[in-house]
């Protein structure tokens, strides 16, 4: 097993790159999920600003205003309407807006200025004097006049969002696995595609012909490697993810997640296998890496959802290996049981697509062999 384990040695030396980009992707995805930045609503809930109201004019109207306001907003108290005292509680956003109702029912609000609060709040004063006035102006007692407008302003309109194809709402453990797509590729390609490149030297193939090792031992070593190697960055991943998610993978979901996730990792093995047989040179190496890594990344609705991608786009990526990953998370994620032959036919492509890549990579080794 000397090749399984010269892999594995000069694997060692690109370690950094690939802990890199797992970092990266690793405190990413903790800090959204802490942020809760993955969680999407399918339902629509107006904003309610906080605010404190001092009342001198205890007049009708300023009683139905409060009332209103209690009703759209967050009602608090504060010590008193002192400035300095209202400029502490802004400050420590304890409210976001302050009412003063003079005599003679003459309103001032402190706000802070320029925030959707604040602008929200003063919106609500403003619907209700409008309101007030115009019902005054008709002929109203004061009496009819509260009556009429909260009757008018009780009245809400119907708030849906759109649902179907072109909105769509994901989970949390969704977005882990999407990512990926780009994760997975861009780690086997700097891990794996060099330490194929030092092995495909002439100098080694020459050594191995002459020598007593016999090629086919030295291709399935080689081959075991990869696959060794594959599988320990997906387990490392599957780990990471099961934490970040508190154990939302175990289960029936997650393990065809995990066997998606394998099946691209054998697409990723491919493109390496491919990439170490085009070129010699590391930067060449890396550059390809990342135009092919970010390049489906953004054509096949991994950084960009597919519901933004033109029609001629989406049209493009059905011949990239990733959108076929994609639309299997997808399909795990939305209709877990309605999807199983739709998820397994994605995987079963993404198996073709390494098969194709795979032969394409043997047939160029082949021909530089030939040119030797």
């Amino acid at each position: 097993m000397q090749v399984f384990k010269s892999f594995f040695k000069i694997l060692n030396k690109h370690k950094g790159q690939m802990l890199l980009y797992l970092c990266i992707f690793i405190g990413i995805i903790s800090v959204l999920s802490a942020n809760n930045a993955f969680n999407n609503t399918s339902s629509y809930e107006t904003t309610k600003p906080r605010f404190a109201v001092f009342d001198y004019d205890n007049s009708v109207e300023s009683h139905a205003l409060t009332g209103y306001l209690s009703k759209t907003c967050t009602k608090t108290d504060i010590k008193n309407d002192k400035k300095e005292t209202m400029q502490d509680e802004l400050f420590a956003r304890n409210v976001d807006s302050i009412l003063i109702i003079r005599q003679g029912f003459s309103l001032d609000v402190v706000t802070i200025p320029d925030t959707r609060a604040a602008t929200t709040f003063e919106s609500f004063i403003n619907s209700f004097t409008k309101m007030y006035k115009a019902y005054t102006a008709a002929g109203y007692s004061p009496s009819d006049t509260v009556s009429a407008v909260n009757a008018s302003l009780d009245k809400k309109a119907a708030v849906s969002l759109l649902g179907g194809k072109d909105v769509t709402s994901h989970s949390e453990i969704y977005y882990g696995f999407c990512y990926l797509g780009w994760l997975l590729l861009i780690l086997i390609i700097l891990g794996v595609a060099p330490v194929l490149q030092v092995f495909s030297r002439e100098e080694i193939q020459k050594r191995i012909q002459c020598s007593a090792y016999k090629f086919n031992n030295f291709n399935c070593e080689l081959f075991l490697a990869s696959i060794v190697t594959g599988l320990f960055i997906c387990g490392i991943i599957f780990i990471a993810i099961t934490i970040i998610f508190k154990g939302s993978t175990l289960s029936f979901a997650g393990s065809l997640y995990a066997l998606n996730m394998i099946c691209y990792m054998l697409v990723s093995l491919s493109f390496a296998f491919l990439i170490s047989k085009l070129t010699t040179n590391d930067a060449i190496m890396n550059m390809i890496a990342n135009t092919i890594s970010l390049g489906m990344a953004f054509l096949c609705g991994i950084f960009v959802p597919e519901e933004f991608l033109g029609d001629n786009i989406i049209k493009i990526s059905h011949f990239l290996p990733a959108y076929w990953y994609t639309q299997a998370v997808k399909n795990i994620d939305f209709h877990l049981q309605k999807s199983l032959p739709d998820i397994f036919m994605c995987m079963g492509i993404q198996l073709l697509f390494a098969l194709a890549i795979a032969i394409i990579a043997i047939r160029i080794s082949k021909t530089t062999l030939r040119h030797r």
